[in-house]
């Protein structure tokens, strides 16, 4: 399944920016799940996790990944205003709404992996790829 999402991501920004090399994403509460982040960083991708749990940076970390300590309700890391693409796995329904408005406002597209079964939420597109339900936001 994430595989998937792993190659949506690279296609998507393949297709807009025509590179991969040097591409900058953020992953937005990132949990204990670093799959993703993994398999973009062997795409070339520079990823940076973020989450609101001091135990899940550092873990991520020692994994070797880029990770920082925020809290997307209240956001104050600058990351926003130069990543090509916002991604987030799984998030629970009320950080939907926040990474839909952080998107906006850094003006950053947005690719959302949701839980099975929910509905999409307003201002978001839902796209299928490869049988894999995601939601974007672009400007």
């Amino acid at each position: 399944m994430e595989i998937n999402v792993s190659k949506y991501i690279v296609n998507y920004i393949q297709n807009k920016k025509g590179y991969i090399k040097n591409s900058n994403v953020v992953e937005i509460g990132v949990g204990y799940y670093f799959k993703v982040a993994k398999a973009l960083q062997d795409y070339g991708i520079k990823v940076t996790v973020i989450d609101i749990k001091r135990d899940v940076i550092e873990r991520a970390k020692r994994e070797g990944l880029n990770a920082q300590l925020e809290d997307i309700f209240n956001p104050k890391l600058d990351i926003y205003g130069y990543v090509d693409l916002m991604y987030s796995i799984r998030p629970p329904r009320d950080l939907q709404y926040q990474l839909l408005k952080l998107s906006k406002e850094y003006r950053v597209p947005l690719l959302v992996r949701p839980l099975a079964g929910e509905f999409v939420i307003d201002g978001l597109k839902l796209v299928n790829y490869r049988g894999e339900v995601l939601y974007l936001y672009e400007q």
